[in-house]
């Protein structure tokens, strides 16, 4: 089940597996405001929504520029809960 539908486009890429998000993100879609939705639908806001997909082999992930909807402050909610699991980690 998705949280939102996903454009009806084709999407801008993908990342075919979790190391290469790690590796090439930032530089790919990094400050793009981008939509990233797993192969089983679900979308991907942070690296913990990545790290789920990698353990359920759902990848690719695929983006959209653009399409995120998430405000500034969400994007920085985001970011710290990830911080978070990751050095809990």
């Amino acid at each position: 089940m998705t949280d939102r539908a996903l454009p009806s486009r084709e999407p801008d890429g993908e990342f075919g597996c979790f190391q290469t998000w790690v590796c090439k993100a930032t530089s790919w879609i990094g400050g793009t405001n981008p939509l990233c939705a797993d192969a089983k639908g679900r979308i991907c806001r942070n690296g913990g929504d990545f790290m789920i997909a990698r353990d359920e082999d759902a990848f690719p992930v695929r983006y959209w520029f653009g399409e995120g909807g998430q405000t500034a402050k969400e994007q920085r909610r985001s970011q710290v809960a990830a911080r978070r699991r990751r050095f809990a980690s």
